[in-house]
This record gives structure tokens, sequence and C-alpha cells, in this order.
């Protein structure tokens, strides 16, 4: 009983440090100064993705104002990209084709490509996978005029089963707010992600890792940090950017170990120490688990398996309000099944090197 004791204090305790966290970021958040929406031009690099550039053409048409300029790079792609772009000149929509040279390649030097068209003083990179709301860009007036805004990103559901991967996805959004409100953030998506041009034409330091194909969001995330500039989260439905799970299981495992790949290479210590206390939490979990199972006395794991699960739930709460039956699926599957998960995420990264976009 006391190993169970002993574990539930010290996993009680991350809990309430991440939910006390998130409550300060909250009460800290810059509002003083706010970015005009003719500061901002938009950069979307995309390989390969005409379908996805179909649902983002559209949310681009829904918009009720529009930046000053839609940049999109195409890194080399092969599809037929091109008449969805001629389809959308009849609009008049303020958007931008450019193509990557032949020499380079890659999403990073796509993104600085782009930047090294913008005329205005903010960049906001995009992702050509995400959908967003009509009040998008509105939104943008009460976004604070910091040198690196992180953005919200969600990942939905299209089978019963990504209720588990959207749900770990969540809880990588509420740590990194909620170590943001103690020390600082230590992950960011280039999916929604602005920033002041002149300070990231300052410290890019893509020469040192130009050679990883991804990675360009935490990478951003290190310059600006390293170099002592402004970081604000946002948290805000309206701008707030979807992006669907991968369809099979194999595609969603080599998605979640190229991020855990691109996370080691950037050598945050802290991200690192907060990698290695979440795997001692759920290894420690998952040996209590296996003992209390095999218990004379059953009620040890529903015990040990409800006080885990009223932590997470609240933990959660700070973001979800809503709850529906998806959301109580995937609450139950990463309870059940999250430490068996993370281990075969952490072998697959050590024997495995996905590709990324046919590369």
């Amino acid at each position: 009983m006391w190993w169970i004791s002993g574990w539930f204090l010290i996993y009680a305790s991350s809990i309430f440090f991440l939910i006390f966290g998130i409550q300060r970021l909250r009460a800290e958040r810059n509002t003083t100064k706010a970015v005009s929406i003719d500061q901002i031009s938009v950069v979307v690099p995309f390989r390969n993705e005409a379908q996805n550039l179909v649902h983002f053409l559209n949310c681009i048409r829904s918009q009720k104002y529009q930046p000053v300029q839609w940049i999109f790079v195409n890194d080399h792609s092969t599809d037929d990209f091109q008449q969805l772009f001629q389809s959308m000149a009849e609009f008049r929509f303020p958007i931008r084709l450019l193509h990557l040279p032949p020499e380079q390649q890659g999403k990073k030097f796509a993104i600085r490509f782009g930047t090294d068209h913008v005329t205005t003083d903010y960049c906001l990179t995009m992702d050509a996978d995400v959908e967003f709301g009509s009040d998008y860009m509105k939104s943008m007036l009460a976004v604070p005029a910091a040198d690196l805004v992180i953005l919200p990103v969600e990942m939905t559901a299209k089978r019963w089963w990504h209720s588990f991967f959207t749900l770990e996805y969540l809880f990588t959004t509420l740590l990194n707010r909620g170590v943001a409100g103690w020390s600082r953030p230590v992950n960011a998506s280039g999916a929604n992600l602005l920033f002041r041009v002149d300070v990231f034409e300052e410290v890019d330091d893509l020469d040192e890792h130009g050679h990883i194909l991804s990675g360009d969001d935490i990478y951003t995330l290190r310059a600006f940090r390293d170099n002592g500039k402004t970081i604000e989260i946002v948290e805000s439905e309206d701008l707030q950017v979807t992006t669907a799970t991968p369809l099979s299981i194999g595609e969603v495992m080599d998605q979640r170990v190229r991020w855990l790949s691109k996370s080691g290479h950037v050598g945050d210590l802290l991200n690192n120490f907060l990698g290695v206390w979440a795997v001692m939490l759920h290894l420690s979990y998952f040996l209590l688990v296996i003992m209390t199972i095999f218990a004379p006395a059953l009620w040890f794991f529903v015990l040990l398996f409800v006080l885990k699960t009223l932590l997470d739930f609240t933990l959660i709460r700070m973001i979800r309000t809503k709850w529906n039956a998806e959301s109580v699926i995937g609450l139950l599957l990463f309870e059940l099944f999250y430490p068996v998960y993370l281990f075969a995420l952490l072998g697959s990264s050590l024997f495995s090197q996905p590709e990324w976009k046919g590369r």
C-alpha cells in the first residue's frame, strides 16, 4: 500500500505543478500591446499536399479579415497543386505562390525562403494540413506583440481509436503551458507560429541544423530563447488550428518518432529532463499495475486506476471543458494503454528512422 501512496504523492505533485503553472501563465499574460492585421504575412510550406490545400484554401475564403499576403512555398511537389491556385485567382485574395530553388529542400529552407519575401513586421507560419475558423484572422488583433508567439494547435480524430492520440497530444500542450508558467516553454508548433521577421533574421541558426529535415519549430523556439527574446503562449479557441491524426497506427507512430527524434537533436536540458521524468512516472505506474493486478485484493488496482484517472481528468479540464463520448473513450484508452505505448515509442525511436514526405 505504501508503494501506491508514494507514487500517488509524486504523480499528484506533478499534476498540480502543471495546473498551477497554467494558472500562473494565464495571470501573467501580456495584454499591453497587440499585433495589427496589416503587420502580418502568412508563410505556408507544402510538399505533395494538394488534397490538404483544398481545405486550407477554403479556410482562406472564409476569413472576414485578410493578412497582407498568403505566401505558399512549394517544396518540389509532384502532384497537381497548380490547378488549385489557378482556381483561387478569381477570388482576388492576396495569395502568392513561390517555388523552392532546386538546390534547397525541406520545410526549414521553405520557411526561410518564404520569410525572405515577407515585407511585413510579422510572419505567421502554418502547415498546409491545418484548418481554422472564419474568425481566425480577426482574432489576430488580440495577439500580444511579442518577438515569438506560440499559437494553439489541436489534433482531431477520424476514427474512434484516434481519441487516444488526440488526448496524448493535448497532454503535450498542457505540459508546455504548465512548465511555461513556472519557467519557459519547451515546445512550439510551426503549424501555428507567429514571429517578428527582423528578430527571426537576427537569431536564425539554420546553418547549424539545416541537415535535419524536420524541427523548424523547436529550433526556432531555441534560437529565440537562447537570445533572450520575448516569447508568449496564447490560448484562444478562435486562434486554434486543427490537424487530423494520421489514419493508421503505423503512420501515427512514424509521426511521433519524428517528433521525439527532433526533440533529442535540439539538446534542451529542461525538455529532456521532463521526458525522463514522464518515463519514470509511467514506468513505475506500469509496475504498480502489474503488482496490484496479481495482488490478493483487486481493489488495490481499482484504487490506483481511479486515482490516476481523476488526476489526469483534473489536468485536462484546464483546457477541455466540454466532454463528449470521444473524450471519455480517449481518457479510458489513455489510462489503460499509455505506458505500453510510451515504451513502444521509445523502442521504435531506437531502431527506426521514418521518412518524412518521401525523404
